[in-house]
Formats: structure tokens, C-alpha cells, sequence
């Protein structure tokens, strides 16, 4: 399940590159979901450019931790949990 993720954010970062822009920041938490299969409260995901490594959900808690609401995000993809 996690390629369907992977092929969104790529849709979502060729239309970026078409426009003019190397990134995207995605914050509603529907969109989050969309693209990185579950969206913690507060989560955000930054799309880099393409190729490499460079996509990052960044959430204000831990999203592997104890079950919350939003789900679990894609495999693969880099979390950072930022300081509270």
C-alpha cells in the first residue's frame, strides 16, 4: 500500500516541478492522509524535489506510538517529531 502513497506525493511533486516550484508544503490533515496514509493532529509533510529521499512528515508527537487518531503513516517515508 505504501507505493499508492509514493505515486501520489510523485503526481503532487511533477505538478510542482511544472509549476515552478522544487517543493510543497501540505498541511490539512485530509491532504496529509492522501499522501502519506495517516495524518497525526498537527502533522504536516513537506515534499522535496524529486528524486532521493527528500519527502518529511513532521508531527508534534510520536505517530508510532500508542494508537491515535489519523492512522499510521506510509512506510518509507522520514518523521520527524518536533519538540513540544
Amino acid at each position: 500500500m505504501s507505493e499508492v502513497y509514493e505515486a501520489r506525493r510523485t503526481r503532487l511533486r511533477d505538478r510542482c516541478a511544472a509549476a515552478g516550484s522544487e517543493s510543497a508544503l501540505v498541511s490539512r490533515p485530509a491532504n496529509v492522509r492522501y499522501l502519506a496514509g495517516g495524518a497525526p493532529p498537527g502533522a504536516v509533510l513537506l515534499l522535496g524535489p524529486p528524486g532521493g529521499d527528500h519527502d518529511l512528515l513532521m508531527c508534534p508527537q510520536d505517530p508510532f506510538g500508542e494508537p491515535r487518531p489519523g492512522g499510521r503513516p506510509a512506510e518509507g517515508l522520514r518523521i520527524a517529531v518536533l519538540p513540544a
